[in-house]
């Protein structure tokens, strides 16, 4: 007779109970951060122009989710993967009051590019990881650039920045805050893509936009 073996990997949904331990775990590190919010244009404060889309880069979004105001989350979509890892982050982000559309650029990516100029045209931010989910690190997928034709709606890029962290050994080298490290939240320029734009060039521009507020 075989014996199945059951660990949390054979798992594809992360249970309820987990993944509202995990966003209290999350809430509870950042408390300790010394936080200071590099926002020129005081968008953050404002929320205008809104709708938008928020840009940032996949290895700054394990703790961005808990350090921007919670007006902002709770009027925003976060696209994310339909992967097995994706399932265990949607269930862990939507305890941050942000809703979920679930495709990537290899698989569901035209239906979640719907989803999402559906949410925009609601009057929905979208967030999206630009070089996510899987890479490479720093380089820009068309998505951004497609919805943001799409929907007619501004780009904001945001991002964060700690003095003090630690890398994985990921493939976007995710960074972790040290507890106690200064913490900038930094947000750049409402901008748009002009009409008439190559694709590449489009995603260049994107990518130019997010290094401007990105110290690595």
């Amino acid at each position: 007779m075989t014996r199945r073996i059951f660990t949390f990997k054979n798992k594809r949904h992360m249970p309820t109970w987990l993944a509202w331990l995990l966003s209290v775990i999350v809430k509870m590190y950042a408390w300790t951060f010394r936080v200071t919010v590099d926002d020129p244009d005081g968008w953050l404060t404002s929320l205008s122009p809104f709708p938008v889309i928020i840009t940032l880069w996949h290895n700054r979004i394990l703790f961005l989710a808990s350090l921007v105001p919670k007006t902002l989350r709770t009027r925003s979509t976060v696209l994310i993967s339909n992967s097995r890892d994706g399932e265990y982050v949607s269930a862990f982000i939507r305890f941050f009051g942000l809703a979920v559309v679930r495709g990537s650029s290899s698989k569901g990516g035209v239906h979640a590019l719907i989803k999402l100029a559906e949410a925009v045209k609601e009057g929905r931010s979208t967030i999206l990881t630009i070089d996510g989910p899987r890479g490479p690190k720093y380089t820009v997928h068309k998505g951004p650039a497609a919805l943001a034709r799409l929907g007619h709606v501004p780009i904001v890029p945001l991002g964060l920045d700690a003095a003090k962290y630690w890398s994985l050994h990921s493939w976007d080298n995710t960074q972790i805050p040290k507890p106690f490290s200064r913490v900038t939240v930094r947000v750049g320029k409402p901008y748009s893509l002009p009409e008439r734009i190559e694709m590449l060039e489009a995603c260049e521009i994107i990518r130019e936009r997010q290094f401007e507020i990105t110290k690595d």
